[in-house]
């Protein structure tokens, strides 16, 4: 019982009530649907409390070190379970419409925000694999809640290509295994050590086994060349689950990212320039993309695909400051993010918006709603007063500090940054725009506006006070 409150008390609550999201779906009448987003935003609140109880100083290994809490986990934990708390309000309106499946979908809902979480804590390939390949089955059940052909094609298509990478994911752990025995990446580290290699010396099969290992991660982050299912994916999907697959999966892809290449960037120095220019080819291709999108799903999915180029950028060149940068980057995503679906879903459940150019003169209608989706866009393209800015200034700060070496990516990184703004701006324009319309706005749907108000005003909040936010995301990357 000690260890379960030491290590691993949030998992543990999170598991008890998705069993009870599974007994309830077998007993419970249809017309208790409410019930079950209450008691999935308790086991929430509950998990996030559970956190402060965990044992961080000294840091706590569980499952025969397969298993690690301290504080750099805790961080992402508290962020995985934020964005569900948001995520779970936000599909108010879906779970009415399937009240039969409720409980089935958040069980399901909340096996995501547990593996996500597993994922983070995993200091084993072989723990890695199976919590990443259980987030993405968790994606792929919510992604057949829509019953529409198409998206049941788009989604048959995103689970062919994830088990591809899954299979690259496996013969680089066989490669390394090969050279190590070993699956942890402590004694894998150790290993490489022993043998003699110092710091910085090239190791050609690590580098890689490596690249195929991270594939499976670079998948789910829709980072190229795996990007390709992003936006028939997230245009198959429905508006909740798009926000959840742009959210949860995102933060336990960094999460573990970053450990792996703290632990093995030291053995081979190529890693950098290859997720670079994987980052800044990433950065272009999703900007130039997003730019000619009329549907807002498919431009959501463009931004966190450019979003994940800015923080792999900041993480390619790995040290305390770059990944400090990367936390709170992160951090300022979540809310961001978040914000911008919360609208694009108000949108869509008031009056079936789903278009840039339905929004024109949105304006006249709801000035409140509209201020809110601008501030966040504008946090999203990385622009003052908000939160965004401060982020994005911070990643390529460290960028530009590392060395000339990666000064060429970030030029090429700014510069298409430039042109993601455009895509943004095509939103605000249409809003903003004098024309008549009869558009209707539902003023009822409270969560959804709760959450777009919360997050434009945390941007604005955080970059006010974005030197304290900073100094925490230090102290988190320092005890990683």
């Amino acid at each position: 019982m000690s260890e379960i409150t030491e290590a691993y008390l949030p998992e543990f609550i999170i598991t008890i009530f998705i069993i009870f999201n599974l007994i309830a779906s077998l007993f419970f009448s249809t017309y208790l649907y409410k019930l079950s987003k209450w008691v999935t935003l308790l086991g929430i609140v509950l998990a996030i409390a559970a956190t402060f109880y965990l044992q961080i100083e000294p840091e706590a290994i569980v499952f025969n070190g397969a298993f690690l809490t301290n504080i750099y986990t805790v961080f992402f934990k508290i962020l995985i379970l934020i964005a569900g708390f948001f995520l779970t309000l936000l599909s108010r309106n879906m779970i009415r419409e399937k009240r039969d499946r409720a409980f089935e979908y958040f069980s399901v809902f909340l096996s995501g925000i547990l593996f996500a979480m597993c994922t983070v804590s995993s200091i084993d390939f072989v723990s890695l694999f199976v919590s990443l390949e259980a987030l993405g089955l968790s994606c792929y059940l919510m992604l057949t809640l829509n019953k529409k052909t198409d998206a049941k094609q788009l989604t048959f298509g995103y689970l062919v290509q994830n088990a591809v990478v899954s299979t690259l994911f496996l013969a680089g752990l066989s490669f390394i295994y090969g050279i190590s025995a070993q699956f942890s990446f402590e004694n894998i580290s150790l290993f490489f050590v022993n043998s003699g290699m110092t710091s910085g010396q090239p190791h050609v099969l690590l580098t890689f086994s490596l690249i195929l290992i991270i594939c499976t991660i670079l998948f789910k982050l829709g980072l190229v060349p795996f990007s390709s299912w992003l936006p028939d994916t997230f245009e198959g999907a429905s508006y909740p689950i798009g926000a959840y697959m742009s959210s949860i999966p995102v933060l336990a892809g960094f999460g573990i990212l970053s450990r792996i290449l703290m632990t093995f960037l030291p053995y081979t120095v190529t890693m950098k320039i290859i997720l670079a220019s994987i980052a800044v080819i990433t950065i272009i291709f999703g900007s130039l993309s997003a730019i000619r999108q009329d549907s807002l799903k498919r431009l959501m999915a463009y931004s966190m695909s450019v979003n994940s180029g800015i923080v792999l950028l900041g993480l390619c060149v790995f040290s305390v400051y770059s990944l400090s940068g990367v936390l709170f980057y992160l951090f300022c995503y979540l809310f961001a993010n978040i914000g911008a679906w919360a609208a694009v879903i108000l949108l869509y459940n008031s009056s079936k918006l789903e278009n840039i150019n339905d929004l024109k003169g949105l304006i006249y209608h709801r000035p409140y709603y509209v201020i809110a989706f601008t501030v966040v866009l504008i946090a999203l393209a990385g622009l003052a007063p908000t939160s965004g800015f401060v982020a994005k200034m911070y990643i390529f700060s460290a960028v530009a500090r590392s060395g000339f070496i990666f000064l060429p990516f970030l030029l090429l990184a700014m510069l298409a940054s430039v042109i993601m703004i455009y895509g943004y701006w095509r939103i605000i324009r249409a809003m903003f725009r004098r024309v008549e319309t009869n558009i209707e706005i539902d003023n009822r749907v409270i969560s959804s506006k709760f959450i777009l108000y919360a997050c434009a005003f945390a941007t604005v909040f955080i970059f006010l006070f974005a030197d304290r936010l900073v100094r925490l995301c230090q102290l988190v990357a320092y005890y990683m």
